[in-house]
């Protein structure tokens, strides 16, 4: 029996429970349930698989719905081909950002939130 923390009010409790002692609050559903839930219907894994095959392209960010960032991820990754300061700083962004969707896996939000 593992001890966890309440997302709400941050209360000790066993991961057993259904919901939290002290304020009431449904727990979180195990990693694995996680990982499969659609946020605006975007999966976390296709991030992943998109960040780490086309991510010096913006792939992963045109999917998560931030096109601002997108468009320069994708200049500066075109642009690295001649140049190599813009690609090293794209392929650093890239790592970045793979590192950031591995670490939110349980909490897609964090990753598919507007700019």
């Amino acid at each position: 029996m593992a001890m966890i923390y309440c997302r709400e009010c941050g209360y000790r409790h066993s991961d057993k429970a259904k919901n939290c002692p002290k304020c009431g609050a449904p727990i979180a559903e195990t990693l694995s349930k996680k990982i499969n839930t659609l946020v605006d219907n975007k999966s976390i894994v296709v991030y992943l698989l998109l960040c780490w095959f086309v991510g010096i392209l913006g792939a992963h960010r045109f999917y998560a719905g931030k096109t601002n960032s997108g468009i320069v991820m994708l200049l500066m990754g075109t642009i690295g081909w001649f140049l190599i300061l813009p690609g090293i700083a794209a392929v650093i962004w890239v790592i970045v950002d793979f590192i950031v969707g591995l670490c939110h896996v349980s909490d897609p939000e964090y990753v598919f939130e507007k700019e």
